[in-house]
């Protein structure tokens, strides 16, 4: 079948659904990634088909407005979404439908917002997906976009009305759009967002059930069968990571992917202090942090802007990280012990869901980091053994899902029942 996936943000928001893409294709199925243009050479390294987005998410997290949006503060986010988002999200609604109109399956990223009015349009089978279980409602958790959680099940479940509430200022355009374009009726704001032509919308986490528990009442509808891995190309790796990893004992990795830094020249001095104080090898991974590149400083630390993860952390002694599910994902199945620095969003939620779990220290926030702070942590990675044993006990288990192929079963039962 004729299977387009689509997905807008950065690449923990694409990586996934490229994996799920790649199962998919296994399986026969004719599959279009619709994403943002900047990710073009990165869908197309692994073989699936690629349709460009005008979204550029990346460029718009290093701006100074950006960077207010990735705030913990709800209301702050809302109003800079509006202001900043609304003349890309015109863009992507044409792009998006531009893409899929000839569809056959829909699999969207609730970012994506005409998922669900192109399925309407189109009739035909869609799925809601995320690699975080932030869609459907549960009382076992508080939604994962929240910075606090609640110990009530009752507010647990209503905490999943957030999602509705965070593309209100967006409600008036989308129904420009299905009118002009669509040639739909609006849709209330007070519409289940779950529901389409009557009937309730099948969901895929890419996520772990040994990690998150699988609300019961979920069965038939939401399938959390384990990670959605992408079995990576390492092509030809840096000489100098390489020579590197070879000269020393195993290093602590850190990195904050595209979350950008408030000061990242402080933060690269405090890391090398503390990566001195404690006696500790690092490699600096320095994304879209704003930490600059600076070469082997004598054996001791590496700072290059990017590796794999696959490859780096299985490694590594233990890994220092924002919080991202695909990074949290990919610590998990190297089975490392892990220190969080949590930005934005869901990373308040994996920092503490990991610290619970037992494979990472307590959380520290950007405000918090310091030589002290963080020494501390890199102590912890190298010498906590409750830390190491958790994190490998953990790492046996889901390495042993099989998160994308049964995924692609559960869509196919879909689709069988469907047709």
């Amino acid at each position: 079948m004729r299977i387009k996936l689509l997905t807008i943000g950065t690449r923990g928001d694409v990586q996934p659904f490229i994996a799920l893409g790649v199962g998919l294709q296994k399986k026969g199925h004719d599959v279009v990634i619709c994403t943002s243009e900047d990710f073009e050479g990165f869908v197309r390294a692994h073989g699936v088909g690629f349709a460009p987005i005008r979204a550029n998410m990346m460029k718009l997290t290093q701006s100074k407005e950006g960077q207010r949006m990735l705030g913990r503060n709800p209301l702050e986010i809302m109003k800079q979404m509006r202001r900043l988002i609304h003349p890309m999200i015109v863009q992507m609604l044409d792009d998006l439908w531009n893409a899929s109109h000839n569809a056959e399956v829909l699999i969207y990223h609730p970012k994506a917002f005409a998922g669900l009015d192109i399925a309407e349009k189109l009739n035909i089978p869609v799925f809601a997906a995320h690699p975080i279980p932030i869609i459907a409602p549960t009382g076992n958790f508080t939604n994962p976009i929240l910075p606090f959680s609640f110990r009530n099940r009752w507010l647990n479940e209503k905490s999943y009305q957030l999602n509705r509430l965070m593309t209100v200022s967006f409600h008036t355009l989308i129904n420009t759009w299905r009118a002009g374009t669509l040639n739909l009726p609006p849709r209330s704001v007070f519409a289940d967002h779950l529901r389409i032509n009557g009937s309730d919308i099948p969901v895929l986490y890419g996520c772990s059930p040994s990690i998150m528990p699988y609300d019961p009442k979920w069965r038939g509808r939401v399938c959390m069968e384990g990670f959605w891995f992408l079995e990576e190309n390492e092509g030809s790796l840096p000489k100098e990571l390489e020579a590197f990893l070879a000269s020393g004992k195993p290093p602590i990795v850190i990195s904050y992917s595209s979350m950008p830094l408030k000061q990242p020249d402080k933060v690269m001095d405090m890391t090398k202090e503390a990566l001195l104080r404690t006696g500790q090898r690092g490699i600096i991974l320095s994304g879209w942090s704003g930490m600059q590149e600076s070469g082997n400083a004598d054996g001791k630390m590496l700072c290059i802007q990017k590796a794999s993860h696959t490859w780096l952390f299985p490694r590594a002694a233990g890994v220092i990280h924002h919080g991202g599910a695909g990074t949290t994902a990919a610590v998990l199945k190297a089975g490392k012990p892990m220190a969080i620095s949590p930005f934005t969003g869901d990373q308040h939620f994996w920092a503490k869901r990991m610290h619970a779990l037992g494979v990472a220290t307590t959380p520290l926030p950007e405000k918090n980091l310091s030589v002290d702070s963080l020494a501390d942590r890199i102590k912890a990675l190298t010498s906590n053994s409750d830390l190491r044993a958790h994190s490998m006990s953990l790492s046996k288990i889901v390495r042993q899902e099989k998160g994308v192929e049964r995924t692609v079963d559960f869509i196919e039962r879909r689709l069988n029942d469907h047709i």
